[in-house]
């Protein structure tokens, strides 16, 4: 204190400019924050025009489909079918097929021209890299050639006038460090509460420091992707959302708060927008994916994809139609969308 007495002005000086700086950070943050959700699907059930014919029936404009670079031979005739029926597209740019583990590229002049080959006839509303690079059930090698990857797609589909969001990270993951950074804002409180909504007993151990080596290692690897996303001339941040969490949640609603309070600390820590290319939920209860799309407007996500479907990563999502008659949560979903 005497200290503090004795340079006064400076100690005042100081203060204001930490508070100007803090009040800069909430004001970008805050641009961040999407005012309106664009929301689409992704058919995974049905093929060919009947996916353009679900998407229309759900009132959306957005759907989600994928091109497979190491093999593009100058045609995807589904992006073709949705453009030509007035539906945007967020691609994923994946290297390889799907099947067995998969390694990142790491020869960087032919995939920048692989990339432009495809981008000269096809481009995306939002270009995805890769379909979750940190899982290791999809992915075999270091994260750091995914970075790689994900600079020169962002440089090539810049470029191009293509805006970019990285592959997903891990939510669970997100989440416990959603609680470690209450914790070290010495808002305790607010972590018991946000754990009480998010975490299941297994990842709040994690987030208290008593998780087991894999999911410490998960946690590691979210950590040196977020990191790396602040650097890199991203657009989006993506996350694949899936509820109930756990058997502990209410299968009816959405957990509230959550979706914002997660998308707010990705934005404060890298500074990007948020998207979800791939939610879902695993019952068919209409109020949960109503709730659901209330959620991601009010966390200001800037899209939001369903994933309809009776697989969805082996977490048990549930498609919303049968056919093209689309069946209760469908029709939930149409409506909830529908509202402003």
């Amino acid at each position: 204190m005497i200290v503090c007495l004795v340079v006064s002005e400076g100690c005042k000086k100081e203060t204001i400019s930490t508070s100007n700086a803090q009040e800069l950070k909430t004001n970008s943050v805050s641009e961040l924050v999407t005012p309106t959700t664009n929301f689409g699907v992704l058919p995974h059930d049905l093929t060919g025009d009947d996916q353009v014919t679900l998407a229309k029936e759900l009132g959306v404009g957005y759907v989600r489909d994928a091109i497979i670079v190491s093999s593009y031979n100058g045609k995807a005739p589904m992006i073709d079918s949705y453009q030509s029926n007035g539906l945007k597209v967020l691609c994923n740019f994946n290297y390889s097929a799907g099947g067995g583990l998969k390694s990142f590229p790491t020869d960087m002049v032919k995939y920048k021209s692989q990339m432009q080959n495809i981008l000269q006839k096809y481009k995306p509303e939002v270009a995805v890299i890769e379909n979750e690079p940190a899982n290791d059930g999809y992915y075999i090698g270091p994260i750091e050639n995914y970075f790689t990857e994900l600079s020169t797609a962002i440089d090539v589909c810049h470029s191009y006038g293509v805006k970019v969001a990285d592959g997903a990270l891990h939510t669970g993951m997100v989440m416990i460090l959603v609680y470690q950074n209450y914790v070290a804002l010495g808002q305790q409180a607010k972590a018991d509460n946000f754990a009480a909504r998010a975490l299941s007993s297994m990842y709040l151990r994690a987030a208290q420091g008593k998780g087991s080596s894999t999911i410490n290692a998960k946690i590691e690897t979210c950590k040196k992707m977020i990191a790396k996303y602040k650097t890199l001339a991203l657009d989006f941040v993506n996350l694949h959302w899936y509820e109930p969490w756990n058997d502990a949640d209410d299968p009816t609603i959405s957990a509230p708060g959550v979706a914002k309070e997660v998308a707010d600390y990705l934005r404060a820590q890298t500074g990007k927008q948020v998207l979800t290319n791939e939610f879902g939920q695993t019952n068919q209860i209409p109020t949960l994916i109503s709730s659901q799309v209330n959620e991601f407007k009010l966390a200001g996500f800037a899209y939001a994809i369903d994933f309809s479907g009776t697989s969805g990563g082996g977490i048990g999502a549930m498609p919303l139609s049968n056919g093209l008659t689309l069946l209760l949560n469908g029709i939930a979903y149409k409506t909830a969308v529908a509202l402003p």
